[in-house]
């Protein structure tokens, strides 16, 4: 924006400098005029003056001033011709000087906008490679690497790791799990919770037994609008329960256990490099 505002003003510049140009050309043209047309009158006034017949006239006087005045005459005439070339030859250097700034200022816009084109044309080009190399990447993970996170069972791996012979390189797959809750088994575990929470909410004294399951039971009810896997939770659901002393504690333990799971959600890999088998691992980068 600013090369292109520095052109405009070249080329605004450039512009005057040659209207300027062509105007002290007129008036220098015209001086050589009024020059041309005053020598012409002092020669014809002294070829006047040589045929007079009759003298100590009026038009005899006219004729010596002309002739007299010729001298200063001219060297007005001529310096201010001379002052128009010199303005004119100065007006052309500065035309010249101006219109190198301007050539000088286009070639660097032109260097400029090839290298934004190489700069986006490389970009593309590599963005391609890198497009190109990750579904490489991915379908190769997707065939070879991460079906081997499941163990001859079906169950899923947390991670596996490939190793090179030399001992050298390292792939190591993993997988991401989010551990969620059933939505209507939840449901009715928060039923017999509450049920349970209703009973003993009326009690005046609980003992040493009630009182824990009460207040977890509580927290788990009052302070979570719905179950979230945590401590309270695995809390609750590792607690040896009596069915009969605490039934609806008991059936909303295994409704929670029936109601959880855990989901994939995403695979990656992480790979390493070493300079021996002694040496530590070193992560190496990736896209």
């Amino acid at each position: 924006m600013r090369a292109l505002k520095t052109r405009i003003v070249l080329e605004r510049e450039i512009k005057n400098c040659k209207r300027r140009l062509e105007k002290l050309i007129q008036l220098e043209k015209r001086s050589r005029k009024v020059w041309t047309k005053a020598y012409n009158l002092f020669l014809k006034a002294a070829n006047q003056l040589v045929g007079l017949k009759v003298h100590h006239t009026k038009k005899e006087a006219d004729l010596k001033k002309k002739i007299k005045d010729w001298p200063a005459e001219t060297i007005r005439l001529t310096s201010e011709r001379d002052a128009f070339r010199k303005q004119i030859e100065q007006a052309k250097d500065k035309l010249a000087k101006l219109g190198t700034k301007l050539a000088t200022l286009k070639e660097q816009e032109l260097n400029e906008v090839k290298n934004v084109n190489d700069i986006v044309t490389q970009v593309f080009e590599l963005n391609a490679t890198v497009v190109v190399a990750s579904g490489a990447r991915e379908d190769c993970l997707k065939r070879h690497v991460f079906p081997r996170l499941i163990d001859e069972h079906g169950n899923l791996r947390s991670q596996i790791s490939f190793t090179s012979s030399d001992g050298l390189r390292r792939v190591i797959a993993m997988v991401n799990t989010m551990t969620i809750v059933h939505g209507d088994l939840a449901s009715q575990a928060k039923l017999e919770i509450q049920g349970f929470f209703d009973r003993f909410q009326r009690v005046a004294k609980m003992d040493d037994t009630v009182k824990p399951l009460f207040d977890l039971t509580r927290q788990l009810l009052v302070e979570k609008t719905d179950f979230k896997v945590g401590p309270d939770l695995y809390r609750f659901l590792s607690m040896e329960l009596d069915a009969d002393i605490f039934p609806e504690l008991s059936r909303a333990q295994t409704l929670l256990r029936q109601s959880i799971r855990s989901e994939k959600t995403s695979s990656y890999i992480r790979i390493y490099e070493r300079d021996n088998r002694t040496s530590p691992w070193r992560p190496m980068a990736q896209s």
